[in-house]
């Protein structure tokens, strides 16, 4: 059985992408309200888009034997890893048109090694300038920003230099290739550091690891800015993500183009974000953080001026 959210299926051929008349599958991972709350964005969008066709939405256990879908969605990592089986394990769907939604770039990656041109996501990774941009505004007087660079991400050391040079800003990077590495490099972060950027990198994002780099920037009184509304919760300073209605009118966005023209989206890194404050952390060390709408409505107007 289908996903109930109160969304009606209509029509059951398939047919052309680009006839705007296709089946498409949308696959969550399960049944949660993250889940169901990026479905019911781009279910909404989709419609639009479609003249009130709707997705076929489905759990991880209910993905249809027999013929393929014309694209298939997924939202998160146990809906790509079932895709990606049935993908290596049946003909007919070697070259179905796969988006991948709600993951990051490197969980993406690592389940879908070598992917091919119509297998594409919309990752949940914030493009790294839009980071320093929020320091910038958020914490106007930092000015050297401290980041942990793991096996993923240090291909990307140059370009995040450059990104922060032309901020005004000093990058103080260090290394972390395994969990066990991580403490002595932070210190060596801190140290230099008035501020602390968090990616989205194992072994970086190792929780226990992630938790412990929390309480330690707060012991020397570096302020935190990270990729997770919970690490927010937890005691960083600032966060920087995409919501998951914002995931899922991205995903009806990138969707548009194959509509059109039967050309499948390339992966790109999240369009929209949500910015968030823990305004007792901030106060504990002593910051005058602007509000999260000031500082969202900043982001929007630097971006839409670019």
């Amino acid at each position: 059985m289908t996903l109930a959210i109160g969304l009606a299926l209509a029509g059951v051929g398939r047919r052309a992408l680009a006839g705007n008349e296709s089946l498409v599958w949308l696959l969550l991972s399960d049944h949660s309200p993250t889940y169901l709350e990026a479905a019911n964005a781009l279910q909404a969008e989709w419609r639009q888009a479609t003249r009130g066709k709707d997705l076929l939405l489905l759990g991880p256990s209910e993905l249809p034997a027999g013929p393929p879908p014309a694209a298939l969605i997924t939202l998160g990592s146990a809906a790509l890893r079932v895709a990606a089986e049935r993908v290596d394990t049946t003909p007919d769907w070697a070259r179905v048109p796969v988006l991948s939604a709600l993951i990051p770039r490197e969980g993406f990656n690592a389940i879908w090694k070598h992917p091919s041109a119509w297998v594409s996501a919309a990752y949940l990774d914030q493009p790294f300038e839009r980071y320093l941009d929020l320091i910038r505004r958020a914490l106007p007087r930092a000015t050297r920003v401290g980041v942990l660079l793991g096996p993923q991400s240090m291909g990307m050391r140059a370009a995040l230099v450059k990104a922060a040079s032309d901020r005004g800003l000093l990058l103080v990077t260090g290394t972390v290739m395994r969990p066990d590495t991580m403490y002595a490099s932070l210190r060596a972060v801190l140290a230099e550091s008035e501020v602390l950027l968090v990616l989205p990198d194992s072994p970086v994002a190792d929780p226990s690891g992630v938790q412990n780099m929390l309480i330690t920037a707060y012991r020397q009184r570096v302020p935190v800015v990270t990729y997770s509304p919970a690490l927010v919760k937890a005691g960083a300073t600032l966060g920087l993500y995409a919501s998951p209605s914002q995931v899922g009118r991205q995903v009806a966005s990138m969707l548009k183009v194959p509509l059109q023209t039967s050309n499948w989206p390339a992966p790109r890194t999240a369009d929209g974000f949500t910015v968030a404050v823990n305004d007792q952390v901030a106060r504990s060390l002593g910051l005058d953080v602007p509000e999260v709408s000031a500082l969202t409505e900043a982001l929007q107007r630097l971006e839409s001026s670019k």
